[in-house]
């Protein structure tokens, strides 16, 4: 059976998914269609696939697409927000990139009964966390979970809880946010995404602690889980290089979104989800 693929989002890793999509190295995925409100982008990967697959600046003609199945959103969280739900109704699947547009919990309840109502599945990916199946493996046991990020300076450049500390000469490593889940994503919308992720697999936005440091020596994006509840204690580190051309994320997420594409297209064997 073929999913067919369409891409929400034409920057770096919508360029990665589509050129892996094109390559054959999913089995059974077919990328079919390409949005991007700016129609430069869209065009940029078309001409870099084998395949002639239509580009899109309209999203309504986007989600007419023929025979499209699965949507993967990789645009940001404002495009998450304003457009889920529309691809939902439409009665397609969602891999959903920007975990973040799910802290707002009123949303994260009217997007929920939206796929139920119209049988679709909204599907996020582990991104560039490991331990997740774990943390939600022991949920209903989890007394505390804290997520402590660390990142070079550059990337966290333009966040809005960066702003006071963007002409900081870091010497050194310096916590420049201590608060929950829910704070975290709303100060760095396109850092943090792991810590809704997070969350949403262990006891929520509001009570999941997330800390994050700016660290001039850091070589990547590290990310260390501590969790402990009646199961025991759990510590997980992964030290993350940023992709290429995008500092803000790690190669990790994008390695990630590809698995779970896999997993949602493949069958047989498996492990976890």
């Amino acid at each position: 059976m073929i999913t067919r693929v369409g891409i929400l989002g034409c920057g770096a890793i919508g360029m990665e998914l589509a050129m892996v999509i094109d390559r054959g190295e999913i089995y059974g995925a077919k990328l079919v269609s390409l949005y991007d409100q700016d129609a430069k982008k869209a065009i940029l990967i078309q001409r870099k696939i084998s395949d002639s697959v239509p580009h899109y600046s309209n999203f309504k003609e986007f989600l007419s697409t023929e025979g499209m199945d699965l949507v993967i959103e990789c645009a940001s969280l404002q495009a998450a927000r304003n457009l889920s739900t529309e691809v939902l109704q439409a009665r397609l699947n969602l891999l959903m990139l920007s975990s973040g547009a799910l802290a707002d919990g009123e949303f994260f309840k009217k997007i929920s009964r939206i796929a139920e109502e119209n049988d679709s599945q909204l599907i996020l990916p582990s991104g560039a966390l490991g331990g997740v199946d774990a943390i939600r493996a022991v949920r209903h046991l989890l007394e505390e979970v804290v997520l402590t990020s660390t990142k070079p300076p550059k990337g966290l450049m333009g966040a809005p809880g960066f702003k006071e500390w963007e002409n900081v000469d870091f010497t050194g490593p310096q916590v420049i946010f201590e608060g929950n889940a829910l704070e975290a994503i709303q100060e760095f919308p396109a850092n943090v995404n792991v810590g809704i992720t997070l969350s949403l697999a262990g006891i929520g936005p509001e009570n999941t602690k997330v800390k994050v440091i700016a660290d001039p020596e850091a070589r990547g994006n590290v990310h260390e889980i501590f969790a402990k509840g009646d199961f025991g204690v759990f510590r997980f580190r992964l030290e993350n290089r940023p992709h290429i051309t995008n500092p803000r994320t790690s190669y990790l997420a994008i390695l990630s979104a590809i698995e779970t594409l896999r997993s949602i297209c493949g069958t047989g064997f498996r492990i976890g989800t």
